[in-house]
């Protein structure tokens, strides 16, 4: 797994390379929960070179979610490749998660929220 971690702003985005299992999701979580620990509530999670997502992969998702959400932020998906979207999708966790086509739609989107006060 690679991880790619990039200040955009007032969002951080990590894009993810390769399978988030059981095995590197430890590795992307510790990522995750430094930047909550630095004040990054807003990310931007780019699928777009991730191969493969288990449920290890998703509990990650789901507790860097909630993690970040008591904080007022939110975690954003981009590039979520239809495999990966319907894993999601099947296991009833895309509900937590708004998904873009690219970063930069994700990362436009996330500025007009906060501008406009919805979040």
């Amino acid at each position: 797994m690679e991880v790619k971690e990039e200040k955009k702003g007032n969002v951080l985005v990590f894009s993810l390379k390769g399978r988030l299992d059981s095995n590197t999701s430890p590795e992307v979580e510790k990522k995750i929960l430094a930047a909550i620990e630095k004040n990054s509530f807003d990310i931007v999670l780019d699928f777009s070179a991730l191969d493969y997502l288990s449920s290890a992969g998703i509990r990650l998702l789901v507790h860097a979610h909630k993690q970040i959400e008591k904080h007022g932020g939110l975690i954003l998906l981009s590039a979520v490749p239809k495999e990966i979207e319907n894993i999601l999708y099947i296991t009833g966790f895309l509900s937590y998660f708004k998904i873009f086509e690219t970063q930069q739609q994700a990362l436009d989107s996330l500025a007009k929220m906060k501008n406009s006060g919805i979040i």
